[in-house]
């Protein structure tokens, strides 16, 4: 025997060998396929079909004479997506064990999930994948409710933010309508009982100044009232444009003093001023922070008792300006600290009978600071006193 002939009967042998491996191992997946509840078929490289299962054939609504040995896209009435499953095939799509999210089919969803089985080396010119189908109709239909579920929540939402939005902006300019309203007969009131007062239309006896005195006192904590709810609608509605300039913030902190000194006198209270020895020098609004401070530091002699120490240091380092106002006073709550700079919020405390307030005041300074993108921080004990610190950044970014 020649030996091209021993070599051809040998590639024959070889290939005859391969087909009867292949033959036994579509028997042994056959074996598992059937096992299975989900729908598997096994396609060579151009999309024919080589095997199913039984429930390929029930949810396809195809017969096996009529599958085995034709291209998948050609089986019954269903719309294969051809493009899809050739990129699968083609290993267009990365080759990866699983593909979720992986639709085949036009006519329902349907994943498909791709396990090589054979590849063209193993037996020639076959390249063998198994293909497993899951239907994913309810899901897909559970996923759409779901979606449209939270896109109503949102819708709802957005829309109740919007009422509240439109409630608060009417709420804002009822109180700066009405507060313009008050100041103006409040301020006549003022100027008249004044005039009584310093006997413009003559003597007057000890009941009727002592009376007109009291009218006087509440009269002016109705301005303050009125003054507070003005400052906070205008910068509640943006209206509150900062004027900076370069100014010397021990100087401020000085006046304070001066300006609290009787009332802190008469209270038996005293205040201490840490000072660096170099020039304190902020870039701020000196108006708006000048009431910041009186704030602060009036709030400190309030809520200290008699006879108490406050003190106030101040520092710069290289990034902020730093004012820290400690008291000895009735301290805050763990629980009450976030109350602290809301709007008309006041705190039970065993002096707040006592103080007058509106609870705006706190809520005013904070906003001030945000508007100097500065920060307040406060540092309390219940009974033991409170430190409020407020840093203001060297240089401000837009």
């Amino acid at each position: 025997m020649s030996n091209v002939t021993w070599h051809n009967k040998k590639k024959v042998i070889h290939q005859e060998n391969r087909i009867t491996a292949l033959k036994k191992l579509l028997v042994y997946y056959k074996e598992i396929t059937e096992t299975v509840i989900e729908p598997l078929v096994i396609l060579d490289k151009n999309m024919y079909v080589v095997t199913a299962n039984q429930a390929f054939y029930r949810k396809f609504k195809v017969r096996k004479k009529d599958t085995v040995g034709r291209r998948i896209c050609e089986l019954g009435n269903n719309q294969w997506d051809t493009m899809e499953l050739r990129k699968l095939l083609e290993g267009i799509i990365p080759t990866h064990s699983v593909f979720s999210n992986y639709q085949i089919t036009h006519d329902f969803p349907v994943l498909g999930r791709k396990t090589m089985l054979l590849n063209a080396r193993q037996v020639k010119s076959k390249q063998l994948v198994l293909l497993a189908m899951e239907d994913i109709t309810v899901q897909r239909k559970h996923k759409i409710d779901s979606d449209m579920i939270t896109t109503n929540i949102i819708a709802n939402l957005v829309e109740q933010r919007d009422q509240l939005k439109g409630l608060n902006d009417a709420k804002d300019e009822f109180i700066a309508l009405a507060s313009h309203q008050l100041r103006t007969p409040a301020t006549a009131v003022k100027q008249y009982v004044g005039m009584l007062t310093q006997g413009y239309v003559g003597k007057l006896s000890v009941d009727q100044m002592s009376m007109l005195n009291l009218a006087y006192e509440n009269n002016e904590r109705q301005l303050e009232i009125i003054e507070d709810l003005l400052r906070v609608a205008k910068v509640d509605a943006g209206k509150v444009d900062l004027e900076k300039s370069s100014c010397d913030v021990v100087r401020q902190i000085e006046v304070v003093i001066r300006e609290q000194a009787i009332l802190f006198k008469n209270r038996g209270q005293s205040v201490v001023l840490h000072k660096p020895r170099k020039q304190v020098m902020a870039h701020i609004d000196s108006k708006l922070m000048l009431m910041v401070l009186e704030n602060l530091l009036d709030n400190a002699g309030k809520y200290s008792p008699a006879g108490e120490q406050v003190t106030i240091d101040v520092e710069q380092n290289d990034m902020n300006t730093i004012v820290s106002i400690k008291d000895h006073g009735v301290g805050i709550s763990e629980s009450d600290r976030e109350k602290l700079f809301k709007k008309f919020s006041r705190i039970d405390n065993p002096l707040s009978g006592s103080v007058k307030g509106t609870g705006l005041g706190l809520y005013w300074v904070k906003k001030v600071i945000d508007l100097h993108q500065g920060i307040i921080e406060v540092i309390s004990k219940l009974n033991e006193g409170s430190t409020f610190i407020v840093k203001v950044p060297l240089v401000v970014t837009n």
